[in-house]
């Protein structure tokens, strides 16, 4: 007896949210088209009952995310922080997320913030993963975050970021060197 399981379609999105995020990662600057839009969908891909989170200010979302078993935690002890929206008073915060160690750098944080592509701040980035460097322009994101960014990482240790603008998200490792311009 043979048994054929097919993934449902909720099973199809998650896996495709988590496929572009991981691109994100992987090609730093590159804008990435996501199946869903906002931060709900990329936490329902990547949260489970083995992950902490935690969420900037809204007590809704947070509720949200836990839905998948995930544990919430303070902001310095999780795993994935979501900042839901403007977070210039916040951003001296994210200073004390995870960098990791140099036995496990893999236990640095990861920081989803919203943000607006194509208008605001220039950035250059260089480092692996991008040929010659690449300009991106970004808006709604406080400037001091690329000052406490650029003081967290000292690679391998820091923090990797997604910035997403609805359903499209640029990832920036810990190693890509961010240049504003």
């Amino acid at each position: 007896m043979s048994v054929s399981l097919q993934p449902t379609t909720e099973d199809s999105r998650t896996n495709a949210t988590f496929e572009e995020i991981m691109w994100a990662l992987s090609r730093p600057g590159l804008v990435r088209t996501l199946p869903s839009a906002g931060l709900a969908a990329i936490g329902e891909s990547l949260l489970d009952a083995e992950c902490s989170f935690a969420v900037v200010d809204d007590a809704e979302f947070a509720r949200v995310l836990s839905k998948n078993g995930a544990r919430s935690a303070p902001m310095q002890e999780a795993d994935y922080v979501f900042a839901t929206a403007d977070t210039a008073e916040k951003t001296s915060q994210f200073a004390k997320l995870r960098i990791g160690s140099l036995n496990y750098p893999d236990h640095a944080a990861t920081l989803f913030i919203p943000a607006r592509f194509g208008l605001g701040a220039r950035l250059m980035l260089s480092g692996p993963g991008i040929k010659d460097g690449v300009t991106v322009a970004v808006d709604g994101i406080d400037p001091s975050f690329w000052r406490v960014r650029a003081q967290a990482v000292r690679y391998p240790l820091g923090w990797d970021v997604y910035l997403v603008d609805g359903d499209h998200v640029i990832g920036l490792p810990r190693s890509t060197r961010i240049e504003v311009l």
